[in-house]
């Protein structure tokens, strides 16, 4: 069977054909309810608006405390390797003065030994092997002291690594205790909503159309009814859903868009 023979539509009626498949999808994608229904779903989806905005805001408030907690971990850990760095330079900079003013003292020692020396040959021998020596400890001490720069430089960054620490610490501790204080305001109204939804939804009585509410609601949790435009578009995805809409909802019916899937009613109902 063609869809014009199933419509009921014969010599190729193309609007006629359009307006009865509207018509078809709107009928099936609506039951048959009462105002007052219609009526307690659309409170009902303030109540679970209201829901969805506060589990929002307290998946945000504990999404941002655990962001600075992990950020503070992170600068604690760096500050922590960079004071190994610090003590191992440190201590390798301790080592090196100590060897090199070692050095040192054994070459003056040399130095004046010199004089004793009666054969010039030795004498002219042990002074190149002075200034040598000389040479490597002097190689030594250039090396020391770029470390003993980088040691400063070290120094710097741990003292501003400690006092950025301490602000975040202090910033955290000002944080917790505002979003604790939030969270708990908003776990206490969620409370209260839960409990005020379940009581509407049992009022509603009828679990078909409650079902149908609340997969809804799973989908579309801050909006699960749009408004009916221009009286035939869906406000929430625009799409048309026909004339005939607008009195299926007037006489109580709840009905689903075609497009969206959300429930429909009339901008004046609220």
């Amino acid at each position: 069977m063609s869809s014009e023979e199933f419509l009921g539509v014969r010599g190729g009626g193309k609007g006629i054909l359009l307006a009865r498949l509207l018509l078809f999808l709107s009928e099936f994608m609506s039951e048959t309810g009462s105002p007052q229904v219609l009526q307690a779903l659309i409170q009902l989806s303030k109540v679970d608006g209201r829901i969805a905005v506060l589990s929002a805001e307290l998946k945000q408030l504990e999404a941002e405390r655990t962001a600075r907690a992990h950020s503070l971990i992170a600068l604690t850990q760096k500050r922590e390797a960079r004071s190994k760095v610090l003590a191992d330079k440190k201590s390798l900079v301790s080592r090196e003065e100590k060897s090199i003013k070692g050095e040192r003292e054994k070459i003056n020692d040399r130095r004046r030994a010199l004089g004793t020396l009666n054969n010039y040959k030795l004498q002219e021998a042990a002074e190149r092997e002075i200034d040598y020596v000389s040479k490597q400890i002097g190689q030594r001490e250039d090396l020391l002291l770029g470390i003993m720069r980088e040691v400063e430089i070290l120094d710097k960054e741990t003292i501003d690594a400690d006092a950025a620490i301490q602000g975040m610490r202090e910033e955290l501790t000002v944080f917790e205790k505002s979003s604790s204080e939030s969270i708990a305001e908003r776990k206490a109204e969620l409370a209260t909503l839960h409990a005020d939804r379940a009581a509407q939804a049992t009022a509603i009585g009828n679990a078909q159309t409650l079902t149908l509410y609340n997969r809804v609601v799973a989908k579309f949790p801050s909006d699960p009814i749009a408004d009916v435009v221009n009286r035939d578009s869906c406000a929430g995805c625009f799409m048309k859903v026909g004339p005939q809409v607008p009195v299926q909802i007037s006489r109580g019916d709840v009905v689903k868009c075609p497009g969206c899937g959300r429930l429909l009613k009339l901008p004046a109902e609220s």
